[in-house]
């Protein structure tokens, strides 16, 4: 069913009612200092490993959504809702054991990505994007609230809805995605908690039969597309970090104002206690319930190959199931005689189930993506027991592990972490990683030095083994994958420029990658990858130029790549009145000629190709972006690819799929606190 603007606006004014009582809330309170700190945790040890801040920027607000966020430049279906490659090498992110989340990842949110606060005040954040053309109707509704119930415990909670319809037929998309998170920070015992839940549903039509019809007369939406499916995932994931630290006690002077019997302001100060911790034994629980559903009502016009099991329909789901245990024991540096750097040692039990199936056809409905049916039939096919089932069982996995490191001082900080799989089905497999950072001055400014390093030996992920489908199954019996990975970066911002570059280097033997045919491949030799990023902002006071430029070079056409991709973006921003910050600019986005790979859409994966380059085409933006101080909101609209109308029609992401058209998008994003 398609949601209404009239529901729209219910849904703002409902959260916006919500977002105010965040103020509300604290007004006949006594004062006291806003304080609202955020931090997440590492993926394997549970440590804080990010501190920041809420984000009440305004800078380029127009171009933070999900892809954006996730590269400057990315493979799609030309839907904000679609399956998604990185152009960057070194921006690819592979967040689960699961390949067939992996093109989803941008829309996929987990625990580690949950930021956990503490706050002395109610905060909430709600924020609208809209996208207004023809046949391509685009929404995005987002809402977060936090806040302290106690001194100590914390409750919060997110959601984003997102959907497009889509510029040609069958190209619908949405997805929901939120978390549930808690905290208490206790002296000696503390604890996160995190539930969270991705729904992902978009449809797959194969891009256009004929791309010329691009310079035709026929309306996107009458265009004859190459065939007709539909894909979701559901990606759950629950969450416990909890531990007790063994601490010493530390004083600290704590400076306050307090008013006088003759009701003038004092200054005045006291002794804080303060517990340290020096050695913390901790617990983590996490559990991942993933599951794939490709869906075809009419597979013998499918472009795919094979019809195994079913010569009318297709419906194919495959699911993992992961519970994992850690129990890890942390030295924090500088607290400890006989230690002047952090240590950790750790082991984790990883338990997984994974299965594949092959449905029925009579539970094959109507293929209209907001229509009541198709809600149902998508909930019911993710739950349901299928006609034919493929199941490995349970497999379990044991890993050590430990760290060093040396977080604190002001000029180097470095880290060095490995794991090793003592048992289970990723017997032998490990890991290494190490970084290290250092600043200095060099004249009235400051340089840093990076470097970062990891080796890792790697299980190829079950279902590139194992896989049965109405389309595809194979039994494979690939090698353990080695990777190599050296990245090295410079940064010295003055005053007018702010240069950085970094170079990174990738060293694959035995990579796995999907053939022309949409079959998993092994390699035999080994594949080297080398990228130089340039970052290089100019600062005047009136006019801004922020570029990146990344030059990429791939040893084998099993891993294509764009020689050379840029972003820039030209602006002016500044105050006026002294009320209202002010951003007004043009962007651009390029990528040269590459055989870009093509989406199989039963597999959501991207395949290698050799008919047909994408690239040589810029897609520019103009935008105005503003936030007013007093009352913490963002506002911008922007015109998106508003250089679609004077040049070439025929643009494309990849092969048969064009890339979204001009289109005006407007959004607002909103701050409340005392």
């Amino acid at each position: 069913m398609k949601i209404s603007h009239l529901t729209y606006k219910h849904l703002i004014s409902i959260l916006l009612l919500i977002a105010c009582t965040t103020v509300s809330a604290t007004a006949n309170k006594k004062a006291v200092a806003t304080v609202i700190r955020a931090w997440q945790l590492d993926k394997w040890t549970g440590v804080a490993d990010t501190l920041s801040s809420i984000d009440t920027s305004y800078l380029h607000y127009p171009m933070r959504d999900v892809l954006n966020n996730y590269s400057i430049s990315n493979t799609t279906n030309s839907n904000i809702v679609s399956p998604v490659q990185s152009r960057i090498y070194f921006s690819r992110k592979k967040t689960t054991d699961f390949i067939f989340a992996d093109a989803y990842t941008p829309y996929i949110i987990t625990p580690q990505q949950v930021k956990f606060y503490h706050t002395t005040t109610p905060y909430s954040t709600i924020a609208y994007k809209k996208g207004f053309v023809s046949n391509l109707d685009q929404n995005d509704l987002s809402f977060s609230f936090t806040g302290n119930i106690s001194r100590r415990t914390n409750l919060g909670m997110t959601i984003d809805y997102l959907n497009s319809y889509g510029r040609f037929a069958n190209l619908e998309g949405k997805t929901t995605l939120g978390s549930i998170f808690g905290s208490y920070n206790g002296d000696h015992y503390s604890l996160q908690g995190a539930f969270t839940w991705n729904t992902l549903s978009n449809f797959e039509n194969g891009g256009l039969q004929d791309p010329s019809d691009l310079l035709g007369t026929l309306k996107p939406e009458d265009m004859p597309v190459r065939m007709q499916g539909m894909s979701g995932l559901r990606y759950l994931s629950g969450y416990l970090n909890h531990y007790y630290s063994i601490c010493v006690e530390r004083e600290r002077k704590v400076n306050y104002r307090e008013r006088n019997e003759e009701g003038k302001w004092e200054k005045k100060d006291s002794i804080k206690i303060e517990y340290i911790p020096v050695t913390t034994f901790r617990h983590i629980f996490e559990v991942n319930d993933v599951t794939k559903r490709y869906i075809e009502k009419s597979a013998t016009q499918s472009i795919l190959p094979n019809l195994y099991r079913d010569p009318v329909s297709t419906q194919d789901s495959a699911a993992s199931l992961t519970i994992k245990n850690t129990l890890a024991v942390t030295f924090e540096e500088e607290f400890n005689t006989w230690l002047k750097f952090g240590a950790m040692v750790y082991a984790m039990n990883e338990c997984q189930r994974y299965t594949s199936a092959i449905g029925q056809t009579e539970l094959i409905v109507d293929l209209n993506p907001f229509n009541n049916s198709y809600t149902n039939i998508l909930a019911n096919s993710l739950h349901r027991m299928p006609d034919t089932l493929f199941s490995a069982g349970w497999t379990n996995n044991t890993y050590i592990g430990g760290a060093l490191y040396k977080h604190r001082g002001d000029h180097i900080h470095y880290g060095i972490d490995g794991n090793v799989c003592l048992l289970g089905y990723k017997l032998g497999e490990f890991q290494i990683n190490g970084h290290i950072d250092a600043g200095f001055k060099l004249g009235k400014d400051s340089m840093t030095i990076a470097a970062k390093v990891f080796f890792r030996n790697e299980t190829p992920d079950y279902f590139l083994q194992h896989y049965r489908s109405n389309h595809y199954r194979w039994d494979n019996q690939f090698n353990k994958l080695y990777r190599l990975q050296v990245s090295g970066e410079l940064a010295y911002p003055t005053k007018w420029v702010k240069p950085k570059l970094k170079v990174s280097f990738e060293n694959i033997t035995q990579h796995i990658y999907f053939d022309t045919d949409g079959t998993p491949k092994q390699t035999d030799k080994d594949i080297q990858v080398l990228a130089a990023d340039l970052q290089l902002n100019i600062t005047t006071p009136w006019v801004n130029l922020d570029n990146s430029i990344v030059y990429q070079m791939s040893s084998s056409d099993k891993i294509p790549l764009p020689t050379l991709t840029m972003y820039n973006n030209l602006y002016y921003h500044g105050t006026w009145a002294k009320v209202l910050d002010a951003q007004i600019g043009v962007d651009m986005r390029f990528f040269t000629k590459y055989y870009a790979p093509i989406l199989n859409p039963a597999l959501g994966q991207f395949c290698i190709q050799n008919e047909q380059k994408i690239g040589n085409y810029p897609v520019m933006n103009v935008y105005a972006n503003f936030y007013v101080r007093s009352i913490r909101l963002k506002l911008f609209a922007q015109y998106q690819h508003f250089n679609a109308s004077f040049m070439n029609k025929q643009y494309f992401e990849m092969p048969y799929y064009p890339m979204a058209p001009d289109m005006l998008r407007a959004g607002l994003a909103w701050h409340f606190y005392k």
